[in-house]
């Protein structure tokens, strides 16, 4: 009896462990819909929290979010735009056009401004006059929480936040912030989430199926995701913990420049050979050849 009940407990084991597998990997494959969920979770959880008498906060501050990235990426992208013409060329050296393509962006660049121009007017309809909108009155410290983990899981987001991180030279990053940002982003956001879970569990009555919803989605997948991210920074790093920094003095009688990005040098790797590169020009280099990109000897 013992033998059957323990077979039916392991095929039940394993049909259940498919089927959240299988789940797992659907909403990893559709990133926007999975960072939706994880947001409207989130920001269900802050609703409990800061103002658990007006429930549709989160939802309208979801919606202002989502309008105001869609407004200024599509305003950055036309002022990225070097050439304005509606004309489509077959190829750049060819002067004839492509009528059936021409036509087709045409319409598509009109609707893009049709709908551009009415969401910024309802925008500013709803949130500048106010309509409709009596109880939508949040606080700054929960339109900053909510902002903060909107940006840290919004894809548009994400990419936007090496590049800025790259302005700021930071030595820690050692020019590695396309690897950093998404495990920091992951931290954040799953302990943002573990603070307001515990909030809800023991300070509200926000429900058991929130709790544990934004558990499973917002802890533990978000931590298998920063796994995955922290193997591959901690491999790349690997590949650099070889050679040691440059001390400030070794920076200081040199004074000079990286060889391979040509740029100044505050916090530098020193190979065996003596030769100063970026940590991350070094790593780049060592990726395609085991030798010193300088003198060429072996690594």
């Amino acid at each position: 009896m013992s033998f059957m009940l323990k077979s039916v407990w392991e095929a039940f084991s394993y049909q259940v462990s498919n089927v959240f597998r299988h789940a797992e990997d659907s909403y990893h494959k559709n990133r926007t819909m999975a960072s939706l969920i994880n947001q409207v979770l989130f920001f269900m959880l802050c609703d409990c929290c800061f103002c658990p008498e007006d429930r549709l906060t989160g939802l309208y501050c979801l919606l202002f979010f989502n309008v105001t990235g869609y407004l200024v990426g599509y305003a950055s992208k036309l002022l990225s735009l070097h050439d304005y013409t509606p004309i489509v060329r077959v190829s750049e050296q060819s002067g004839v056009r492509h009528l059936a393509l021409t036509a087709t962006k045409v319409v598509l660049d009109l609707a893009k401004v049709v709908t551009f121009a009415i969401t910024a007017v309802f925008m500013l309809l709803v949130f500048g006059l106010e309509q409709g909108l009596e109880h939508f009155n949040p606080t700054w410290s929960y339109l900053l929480l909510t902002s903060t983990y909107y940006i840290m899981t919004e894809p548009a987001c994400q990419s936007k936040i090496p590049g800025i991180l790259s302005k700021l030279q930071l030595d820690a990053f050692e020019n590695m912030e396309l690897l950093w940002c998404p495990v920091l982003s992951r931290m954040l956001s799953s302990l943002f989430t573990v603070l307001l879970i515990v909030i809800v569990w023991f300070g509200t009555d926000g429900g058991w199926l929130l709790i544990f919803s934004s558990a499973y989605i917002n802890v533990h997948l978000c931590l298998k995701e920063l796994g995955d991210h922290w193997n591959v920074l901690m491999s790349e790093k690997c590949i650099l913990d070889k050679y040691r920094y440059a001390t400030k003095d070794e920076l200081g009688e040199r004074d000079d420049v990286c060889a391979v990005c040509l740029q100044s040098m505050r916090k530098a790797r020193i190979t065996p050979c003596h030769h100063m590169f970026h940590g991350d020009c070094l790593r780049k280099c060592l990726k395609q050849q085991t030798t010193c990109p300088l003198c060429k000897q072996n690594l």
